[in-house]
């Protein structure tokens, strides 16, 4: 019943995440897989596929805060990590007068003190949708188990605490921070006709369709690409993102092109966008989801002019987060 009430309660965590897609052409190897690397986990020994058990730590102990990952691929490397934060009694507490602290420990080297410390900052979503905290730039040395700690002081000065424990990859699916971008061969649309067929936004901004991928890159012009369905999307958060791309564009004329591409392939029927369904009735993916590695949508990805890419967001995002990685990519 209380994981329930925490899926209900939570449209844009654990077990909502953002909306899963097919996973990219070559999918990343986890925290346990066979394939990941010995010699960068945690442990400095290949995986044995079975969960640990940490003192201080669930399963073994229970805290009256409940901290909930909102990131569906954390890596070796810089991370963007978003957190939810729940009570015993799965009341919602993210609200921007609630500081909370993020403390993140290498189980396997010391469950007793945390490897990387990050105050968090309180990032508005949706009036439908429960905020969430923010900690940009987090670096995980190696893979294997981590534990998370989320701490946050009450209005009497008292403190309370949550734990969790997560697993972090080798690598991300998607690019790395500073990687080439793929050179994607994504749509484009010159009138409102062929707009309507390759995107589900009901006020599309034209500008958002007329470059591609590959073109931006071949010009060497930053650029702001984003993967989201409006219409189709699970968690409600991919008509919101896209909104909020497009206020930022406006700002930005032809410095920066800005690239809306939807994960899915569509069809019209009779004049309105419909999902292509395979053999199995599945959504169909488009060719540039694999190429990027989405593990999920909504996803922005920021490249400077250099062909590389200069941040991603994964699922919500904030105006002022968008904004600050185009003005580093502009400069």
């Amino acid at each position: 019943m209380r994981l329930l009430l925490i899926c209900l309660s939570l449209a844009l965590a654990a077990c909502a995440a953002p909306a899963p897609v097919t996973p990219g052409a070559s999918p990343t190897a986890v925290a346990g897989s066979p394939t990941a690397d010995p010699s960068t986990s945690c442990t400095g020994q290949p995986p044995t596929g079975q969960a640990l058990v940490h003192p201080g730590w669930p399963p073994e102990e229970t805290f009256e805060l409940v901290p909930i990952l909102a990131s569906s691929e954390l890596a070796v490397g810089q991370n963007r990590v978003l957190l939810s934060l729940l009570d015993d009694e799965n009341n919602q507490l993210a609200s921007p007068e609630r500081p909370v602290e993020m403390r993140f420990y290498n189980l396997a080297a010391d469950p007793a003190q945390p490897a990387v410390t990050a105050q968090a900052e309180y990032m508005p979503t949706t009036e439908a949708l429960p905020g969430l905290y923010r900690a940009a730039g987090v670096e995980f040395e190696c893979w294997g188990e981590w534990g998370l700690e989320a701490l946050t002081a009450e209005p009497d000065g008292s403190q309370r605490v949550g734990r969790m424990v997560f697993p972090v990859r080798p690598t991300s699916s998607t690019p790395a921070i500073g990687a080439p971008a793929p050179a994607s061969q994504t749509p484009t649309a010159a009138t409102p006709q062929e707009i309507a067929a390759i995107s589900t936004d009901t006020q599309p901004d034209p500008d958002l369709y007329t470059t591609s991928v590959d073109s931006a890159l071949a010009e060497g012009r930053p650029f702001l690409l984003i993967f989201s369905t409006p219409a189709f999307c699970a968690t409600r958060t991919c008509g919101p993102a896209l909104d909020i791309v497009k206020a930022a564009a406006a700002d930005y004329g032809e410095e920066v092109a800005f690239i809306h591409v939807e994960p899915y392939e569509l069809r019209l029927v009779e004049g309105s966008p419909q999902l292509a369904l395979d053999e199995r009735n599945q959504p169909v993916v488009v060719e540039s989801v694999r190429e990027w590695g989405l593990p999920s949508e909504p996803y922005i990805f920021v490249v400077d002019a250099e062909g590389r890419v200069a941040a991603k967001m994964e699922g919500v995002a904030a105006e002022d987060e968008i904004r600050d990685a185009l003005e580093a990519v502009g400069d």
